[in-house]
């Protein structure tokens, strides 16, 4: 068994998740949706703490982690604060980021890592918009304003769209950009 069973299995678990919530994730409906055994999953996890673990280490890695190395393949602050703005942007027709915030309200071990994933955004975000803006914004309360809008743009009915939420950052930007300080 190599590592890319072990991806199946944190893949297959961001599935479950999406489409029927943390509660139906369990070992017996991964092993059922895979075609695997029970065995095949000890394999690779101690148990389903271990599992949970792995796929909240994978969530911040990827959803997180990830994007802001992506991100910083822009050569100035602002191309890189333009990068990310179209990462996160397409991040949101997934609900994925929604339910894992949904979970993390009533299991600690969520809490903890959606925590540490928020703070890693909105400090991340904070370091671009000090080095786009300098000293024209508050760059803490408009990184938060940006991360705000993220979080919420999912949970509005219907969910705002990618190209929409874009359209919103790149409207609050070049306010910004014109001299308006009041944000």
């Amino acid at each position: 068994m190599n590592n890319k069973t072990k991806l199946s299995w944190l893949h297959e678990g961001f599935a479950v998740l999406e489409e029927a919530g943390p509660e139906q994730l369990t070992i017996d409906e991964l092993c059922r949706r895979l075609k695997l055994t029970k065995g095949s999953f000890y394999h690779h996890f101690k148990n389903r703490q271990d599992y949970i673990h792995s796929l909240m280490q994978l969530y911040e890695e990827d959803r997180t982690h990830g994007i802001i190395e992506l991100s910083k393949e822009g050569e100035s602050p602002r191309n890189k604060l333009d990068r990310l703005t179209e990462l996160v942007t397409s991040l949101v027709d997934s609900t994925i980021e929604m339910k894992i915030r949904a979970w993390a309200s009533h299991d600690e071990t969520i809490h903890s890592y959606q925590q540490r994933v928020d703070e890693s955004r909105i400090n991340y975000v904070k370091e671009l918009c000090e080095n786009v803006y300098k000293d024209r914004v508050d760059a803490e309360l408009l990184a938060k304003i940006y991360y705000t809008l993220f979080i919420g743009a999912q949970h509005l009915i219907p969910p705002i769209k990618s190209k929409e939420l874009f359209h919103i950052y790149k409207t609050i930007r070049e306010y910004i950009r014109n001299g308006n300080k009041s944000i």
